[in-house]
């Protein structure tokens, strides 16, 4: 299957226990953002770029993407499998018309969707029970889509405003353009908490650091996403009153 690789026999990294020790273990909010922010950009050492990720799959998606033998790649959404780059397109999670060309290089972000389903959420929020090329998409209300990719997808989501300093997330289903944002954070949140962290992110997460050096802090530590963004408003914090990350030693 899509997860039979796994990270302990495929990469070499094995150091998400020291990699964030700098990181205080009481920090919340920007404190914590900013800690994070810090950290990410001393450890990445170079990014991928954005057409390496495509034209060369043992560089670029297929390293990062479990797959099921030489050349395969796993896709977003639908997680089929597929020989080879033909017939695929680089998703940007973060919508590149929102922001996302500011980390479009960076592996943790862009994700490989067959072209035929590539076009069919737009630039749209990530919004439950939507189906909008621009007013809300969630990847378990198309024909194609995984429940399980909503974690996926809130997990990256988290990790670019991290990685870049000039995104932002609202708890709105759609806001201006201009603003870099994205969202539904409640919903990012709901999708995060629902949908427990995979054997394929896991196995993506080490493949990153091989790649950049750098690792999404939210995958190795679900709980920053309520120490960050948890009392934002009403909605986040009713969420994160259950957190099922919160105290818990990954």
């Amino acid at each position: 299957t899509a997860e039979a690789a796994t990270s302990s026999n495929r990469y070499p990294n094995h150091d998400a226990d020291t990699y964030y020790l700098g990181i205080s273990t009481t920090a919340t909010g920007d404190e914590l953002l900013s800690q994070l922010r810090s950290l990410n950009s001393s450890r990445r050492k170079e990014t991928v770029g954005y057409k390496a990720m495509l034209n060369d799959p043992e560089n670029g998606f297929y390293v990062t993407d479990p797959g099921t033998g030489s050349g395969t790649i796993t896709t977003f959404y639908s997680g089929k499998n597929n020989n080879g780059t033909s017939g695929l397109n680089r998703e940007h999670v973060w919508p590149d018309s929102r922001g996302g060309n500011l980390v479009e290089a960076d592996i943790h972000m862009p994700r490989p969707t067959l072209t035929s389903e590539n076009g069919n959420r737009g630039n749209s929020f990530y919004v439950e029970g939507k189906c909008s090329s621009s007013g809300g998409w969630d990847p378990a209300a198309t024909s194609f889509g995984q429940e399980s990719y909503r974690g996926d997808s809130a997990r990256d989501i988290f990790y670019c405003v991290v990685a870049n300093n000039q995104l932002s997330l609202v708890d709105k289903e759609n806001d201006n353009q201009n603003n870099k944002t994205m969202g539904k954070l409640s919903d990012l949140i709901k999708w995060h908490l629902n949908y427990p962290i995979s054997e394929r992110e896991n196995v993506r997460n080490e493949g990153a650091e091989s790649l950049q050096g750098n690792r999404n802090p939210f995958v190795d530590h679900p709980e920053y996403v309520c120490r960050i963004w948890g009392k934002y408003n009403a909605a986040t914090e009713a969420l994160c009153k259950n957190d099922p990350y919160a105290g818990v030693t990954p």
